[in-house]
């Protein structure tokens, strides 16, 4: 038996589900985004156009979290519960906000990562994005098999791990890039952008150390 009955939150299970796959869809808008700027080639109209998607997706999830907030008024959860739905649900938004607010900033500030970082950038989208999915079934065994991620949390230390995988990356692009002769104002707004692309990991980390903490004090 999980901490949530069937009778009544088969509605709130569908609309969490409907905000991830919203929060999802912008991260997904977001990597084509990231994609798009690491390719000098790619005009700043094509950037705009792909910014939009994110921007799009972001209100996309807005929405749906904003509905998964008020169906919570129909169902029978304990104050403690209600508050860690939220919780979670608030901190999936914060990828999609994290997303828009990148693309913004690289748009108005014509940004492009220079081409020997393209590498590294790619590969930190494409942990994100695996480490976003790991999330997503964590998310589901809330509702679906909670005994079993009570038993076993080792889905949340592959979240971590991933993470760590981004912080390493995330560590070398720094000394490379303060390594640099450039001028430092330069260097620090690349080192912001790379910043920023990484924070998106570190929130899906921050989602499952919240989810733990929900499965510790179901023990206690």
């Amino acid at each position: 038996m999980g901490i949530f009955s069937k009778s009544n939150t088969a509605k709130v299970h569908t609309l969490i589900l409907e905000q991830i796959k919203d929060v999802e869809g912008c991260l997904v808008s977001f990597s084509n985004f990231t994609k798009a700027a690491v390719d000098h080639g790619t005009s700043i109209e094509t950037l705009r156009a792909l910014a939009e998607s994110v921007y799009q997706m972001e209100g996309a999830a807005d929405r749906s979290l904003r509905a998964m907030i008020e169906s919570l008024n129909n169902v029978a959860y304990l104050p403690a519960t209600r508050s860690e739905l939220i919780d979670v649900a608030s901190k999936c938004d914060k990828i999609a906000n994290k997303c828009e607010h990148v693309a913004e900033m690289m748009v108005l500030q014509k940004f492009r990562f220079p081409k020997e970082y393209t590498e590294e950038i790619l590969k930190i989208m494409a942990i994100t994005q695996k480490e976003f999915s790991v999330l997503v079934t964590a998310i589901g065994k809330l509702f679906s098999r909670f005994d079993e991620l009570l038993k076993d949390h080792a889905i949340l230390d592959e979240i971590r791990d991933l993470e760590s995988e981004v912080d390493e990356i995330e560590m070398d692009l720094y000394e490379r890039i303060y390594a640099q002769k450039n001028d430092l104002a330069e260097r620090m707004q690349l080192a912001n952008f790379v910043e920023l692309v990484c924070d998106v990991s570190d929130i899906i980390e921050d989602i499952a150390d919240r989810i733990q903490i929900m499965l510790i004090t179901r023990k206690a």
